[in-house]
């Protein structure tokens, strides 16, 4: 519905996971998850936990445990490093079944996958009969630096969601 640019991907989701989730909340980050993934969970001051490269199961597990703070799930779309997928229709099951707040990044899977390049929760939406699996995400991440060879990075959210990052992400407010 909404967009907001940030000077690089790794800011974008640094001062996303900051403006979600702090000191009481949880983090749980895919093990093989990018760097500024993890920099940005141990910034926000949330307990971070990793759970096993791609291992919906795993993560459904631990998501069931009673918590009473705000819990967040990140994840990349597309792992460069191994060339693998996440398994984004089981980690959306597990967080919407929890209650739990889910962010994709499609840094490396953004102009590539899916129809017109819009990345791989569209993708394997489309391949499912679905529009998209976007829509049942927090927020989608992605980088203008990979296929597009420019700088920058985006968030993508509602409008209400966007305004709220206009207003709190401090890696957008402290660099326009």
């Amino acid at each position: 519905e909404s967009a907001l640019v940030f000077p690089s991907g790794f800011q974008a989701n640094l001062g996303l996971i900051q403006a979600l989730v702090g000191a009481g909340d949880e983090v749980y980050v895919d093990r093989f998850s990018h760097a500024s993934l993890v920099d940005g969970a141990r910034l926000s001051g949330a307990k971070l936990r990793v759970y096993p490269h791609a291992d919906a199961d795993r993560l459904a597990e631990l998501l069931a445990r009673p918590f009473g703070g705000k819990r967040l799930v990140v994840t990349d779309s597309y792992f460069s490093m191994d060339g693998d997928r996440a398994p984004l229709e089981r980690l959306i099951e597990a967080c919407e079944r929890a209650g739990a707040m889910l962010l994709v990044d499609e840094a490396h899977a953004f102009g590539v996958y899916g129809s017109n390049g819009r990345g791989l929760l569209h993708e394997v939406g489309l391949k499912n009969g679905k529009k998209s699996l976007a829509g049942r995400v927090t927020a989608v991440v992605g980088t203008l630096s990979k296929s597009l060879g420019s700088q920058g990075g985006f968030v993508c959210g509602s409008a209400e969601f966007i305004e709220y990052l206009v207003n709190k992400a401090r890696t957008f407010i402290y660099t326009t």
